[in-house]
């Protein structure tokens, strides 16, 4: 029977071992991966960095399997993040036989914001407001399942701040931008 989790050995001429069928963990030479993949997303990220000896290294991988986003979404989200700097908003970049920005209903407080969630997200985008961008204890909470996450905020200061991360079922680590948008 198949398992949610599959655990290989990263060897010189490539990963062994039974395969999951949500995730697999990766032993390397240079730690515990995690691995993940859908017809939006594939990831490989470092959850626990430590040496293995006698294992080959690997290295954290983010590939979008349709392509960036295309940059222009991200200056809307801007938009709308400064067009009302005081509340936080939620957008979500979907797939749909090209990708979209949507806007769902949502309700948006000084410092928090509830959102109907839309499916084929392949990315989460916040705003904070005047704040600094974090990802907090709700965010790590809502973010449970299989997809990037982007937070903008500073939007008083001299100029905003971006986070981006992806997030492989409670599992987290930090993206460059470029590895997002076009």
């Amino acid at each position: 029977m198949p398992k949610p989790a599959g655990y290989l050995i990263n060897y010189s001429d490539g990963a062994a071992g039974p395969p999951g069928i949500a995730y697999d963990y990766i032993m390397a030479g240079n730690g515990l991966f995690i691995h993940c993949f859908n017809d939006l997303l594939a990831a490989t990220i470092n959850i626990a960095p430590t040496v293995v000896r006698g294992l080959e290294p690997l290295t954290d991988c983010i590939i979008l399997t349709k392509g960036k986003i295309p940059s222009s979404f991200l200056d809307m989200a801007l938009s709308v993040a400064f067009a009302n700097p005081g509340r936080e908003a939620y957008l979500a970049v979907a797939w749909e036989d090209g990708y979209h920005l949507k806007i769902p209903d949502q309700t948006g407080e000084p410092g928090s914001v509830k959102y109907a969630v839309m499916s084929n997200t392949i990315l989460d985008i916040h705003t904070h407001g005047a704040l600094p961008p974090f990802f907090s204890s709700d965010d790590n909470a809502d973010e449970q399942g299989f997809r990037l996450s982007l937070v903008i905020g500073s939007l008083l200061a001299e100029s905003e701040e971006i986070l981006v991360r992806i997030g492989i079922y409670g599992y987290y680590a930090d993206v460059e931008i470029g590895e997002v948008f076009e």
